[in-house]
């Protein structure tokens, strides 16, 4: 699989289908899953706000797309981890810094939380956190360590 997909390694079978059965079940309420994951982003970190400069529902479908995209790919990360490397530069062209990632991941699984009610059990939510650490590690190492080698050498 390689060195830079080893994160993956991390995630059962069981956290696979913890994650997409889980997302599945939230599936039909998508409205309410972003609904309430941009409130709970705001609310806890009303810095990133500005970060959205367009149209907030077409924010709300794009997200959901990716996150569809992203845990239909849990078990191919020769596909899932090139595209989160992808994702992860253009969020910094957005203005997204790593201290983000975690404000985000909470907010998501708040949010997973609210929608599945008692279907969110300890094992998937102890799936989410590992699904969600596994790629943003390798999203953070994808869009930062560069910046972060350049930088040191130009205050060197």
């Amino acid at each position: 699989m390689g060195r830079r997909f080893a994160a993956m390694q991390i995630l059962s079978p069981e956290d696979i289908e913890h994650v997409r059965s889980s997302f599945d079940r939230v599936w039909a309420e998508s409205r309410r899953l972003t609904d309430l994951f941009y409130g709970r982003l705001f609310e806890t970190a009303p810095d990133v706000q500005p970060l959205f400069r367009g149209n907030i529902d077409e924010q709300k479908q794009k997200f959901l797309g990716t996150l569809a995209v992203i845990v239909g790919s849990l078990e191919n990360a020769a596909v899932l981890m090139p595209a989160a490397a992808t994702l992860a530069r253009q969020h910094v062209d957005y203005g997204v810094s790593r201290e983000h990632y975690p404000v985000v991941g909470e907010a998501l699984l708040w949010s997973m939380e609210r929608c599945l009610g008692s279907d969110w059990t300890p094992s998937v939510a102890a799936a989410w956190r590992r699904a969600y650490a596994a790629i943003t590690d390798h999203m953070i190492a994808s869009a930062y360590t560069a910046e972060d080698a350049a930088g040191s050498l130009t205050r060197g």
